[in-house]
């Protein structure tokens, strides 16, 4: 099949988060399994200096031309190059004056925000660009609210040109809480026909809901894991979105992401120390004396050293990590964090370090070297959040040896199997059920009593290591919503 993915977030030129690694790795696997794919997304500042940092540039694909919007020209660019280490097409759309921005979501120079207008014309661009090079996919798989636009212009006769009659349309969910919400007065950029305004497809509790407008126009919906794609249809859980995500339940599916499993590979991965495998983990204890030598702490001290690495923000629960860390602290155990995010919760974590050095270790920021070492050298890791679309962390701990203490959530339900005392062969780490500090504390201490039980902590570990969650499976259930996707395509 030939599939275009449109995404405004992909590594390594530009993400923010999980869903710029999906929007590279999916696209991979499924070139490695045989279909024709290409990734399109905006040319960033991030990915400009990405170029740069390299000594290298994209290719100049075609002559830049006009796209409008709302009567307005902006004359875009054309850039190619490819994912590093395949040769799957990254066509960039080039246009300064709204990507060159200091961050992916950044304000306009007003300070207001513009990302509808952006990610139009982003949209636009791609599709005439498509056109142009006589390349027409037969699934358009966008991602997020960023490309909703896409699927909406395929989808209604009164409006839709030809060329999308053989296109059928792909969306994927990563988090629902980012819908792309405007006011009604700004309808006019979409360049769609009235009634989908005064119809309410893409008007939701008053506004403009790009989100919502996808989810009506696409042929299939996917979400990153099936526990989410139930959750969305919730109230509880979809973000106002419920009711429409239950209109549209028999095209909605959950498969779980994959991560790169080259990337993240204890056997080779450049970032460590030691290398190390499941029939050998000598390599660990070594990446683990020098988290602590990194972290200031004591490297002879038997004491469980747990890790957590992600955006500092309210979903991801640090703050309830950040209540329980004193008791967890004063019972032994030991915590190393790498984040960055909200303010409070910044100042949160350099507080704890300051009153207990030797017990918790604050790092602000991302960096990768370290966060390869904090999964390799830390015993457990830990994710204590309020709800978890997927989640990729986990998968990484899993795979180094590092066994997950995890509120039983989204993804995070679907890819660790939580010890009840009962399932040693296969359980693969620890749930907890309520996001409060004294449920986490409790189940990380309980984690810490198996953890001195060696031989049991062991075959969790094990278990982990022998899970499989490379790209390959997941690109298996992608390709079966492709073709559901044909087969609906235009029914309602």
């Amino acid at each position: 099949m030939r599939i275009s993915h449109l995404s405004s977030e992909v590594s390594p030129f530009a993400k923010t988060g999980g869903l710029g690694d999906v929007a590279a790795a999916l696209p991979k696997a499924l070139a490695a399994s045989g279909h024709e794919v290409d990734v399109w997304m905006p040319f960033h500042l991030d990915a400009a200096r990405w170029f740069r940092k390299r000594a290298a540039w994209p290719d100049t694909l075609l002559s830049p031309f006009r796209v409008s919007i709302l009567g307005a020209e902006h004359e875009v660019g054309l850039l190619r190059a490819t994912l590093p280490g395949t040769t799957v097409a990254v066509t960039f759309v080039a246009h300064d004056p709204l990507f060159h921005r200091p961050t992916i979501y950044s304000p306009n120079e007003r300070g207001q925000d513009d990302d509808l207008w952006r990610f139009c014309l982003f949209v636009r661009a791609a599709v005439e660009a498509m056109k142009r090079l006589g390349r027409r996919p037969q699934i358009l798989h966008t991602h997020d609210w960023h490309p909703a636009l896409a699927p909406m212009l395929g989808a209604w006769s009164s409006y839709r040109d030809p060329w999308f009659d053989d296109v059928a349309s792909v969306l994927t969910i990563h988090n629902v809480g980012y819908q792309g919400v405007y006011g009604l007065d700004q309808f006019g950029v979409l360049g769609l026909p009235p009634e989908t305004l005064t119809g309410g497809v893409v008007e939701h509790a008053g506004a403009l809901n790009m989100l919502k407008g996808a989810l009506v126009a696409a042929d299939m919906i996917t979400t990153v894991s099936p526990t989410y794609a139930w959750e969305i249809t919730t109230p509880e859980g979809g973000a106002g979105l419920d009711g429409v995500l239950r209109m549209r339940a028999g095209r909605l599916t959950g498969i779980l992401n994959g991560i790169d499993t080259h990337e993240w590979d204890p056997t080779h991965d450049r970032y460590l120390p030691a290398h190390y495998s499941r029939e050998n983990l000598r390599g660990k204890r070594e990446c683990r004396a020098e988290l602590c030598r990194v972290a200031g702490f004591e490297p002879g001290d038997p004491s469980m050293i747990v890790g957590a690495v992600g955006r500092l923000v309210p979903q991801k629960g640090f703050d309830v990590l950040f209540e329980a860390a004193p008791e967890l602290i004063r019972r032994g155990v030991r915590i190393v964090v790498l984040g960055s995010g909200e303010p409070a919760l910044e100042g949160s974590m350099r507080l704890l370090e300051a009153h207990a050095p030797r017990g918790f270790r604050a790092f602000l920021g991302y960096d990768d070297r370290l966060s390869h070492l904090i999964q390799a050298g830390a015993d457990a890791f830990v994710m204590p959040s309020r709800y978890e679309p997927c989640g990729l962390t986990q998968m990484y701990a899993m795979r180094y040896g590092t066994v997950p203490v995890v509120r039983k959530t989204g993804g995070l339900s679907d890819s660790v199997i939580g010890f009840t005392g009962q399932n040693a062969e296969w359980a693969t780490g620890f749930h907890f059920e309520d996001p409060s500090p004294h449920a986490l504390a409790a189940e990380l201490l309980r984690a810490q009593n198996v953890f001195f039980h060696r031989d049991l902590w062991h075959r969790l570990v094990a278990n982990g290591m022998r899970a499989d969650f490379s790209w390959g499976r997941s690109a298996a259930a992608y390709e079966l919503v492709y073709r559901r996707a044909r087969e609906v395509r235009g029914l309602p």
